[in-house]
């Protein structure tokens, strides 16, 4: 994780602190895609944006199938980076608990936003 004691010092660590808190999330994995992962970022984004005057204190990795690249799909336009997964049904990919975690785990994010 990325607890107080080894998070790097900033705004979003002060906040943490400030508000009891252990754990700072600073970098999210979307593991959603579409309109669901749209909302997401620009959820968190507009909420950055009012509590630290910066709407990229939080970096978002979004996955994304071929299907989703081909389609120059939004969600992917609005993420700080994107990692490619493989295509087809959804348990090739956002409904793929060990696809998830090892995207996670090879990015180093501090969660994992699923969707609804």
């Amino acid at each position: 994780g990325n607890s107080l004691a080894v998070a790097p010092a900033g705004e979003v660590r002060d906040f943490v602190a400030s508000n009891g808190g252990h754990t700072v999330i600073t970098k999210i994995l979307v593991a959603n895609n579409g309109m669901a992962a749209m909302k997401e970022i620009r959820s968190v984004r507009d909420w950055a944006y009012k509590t630290f005057g910066d709407e990229h204190a939080i970096q978002f990795t979004v996955m994304a199938t071929p299907e989703d690249l081909k389609a120059n799909a939004e969600y992917i336009r609005m993420a700080d980076q994107y990692v490619e997964v493989p295509g087809g049904s959804n348990n090739n990919n956002y409904a793929n608990v060990a696809l998830i975690v090892d995207v996670a785990e090879r990015t180093g994010v501090h969660a994992v936003w699923a969707g609804w």
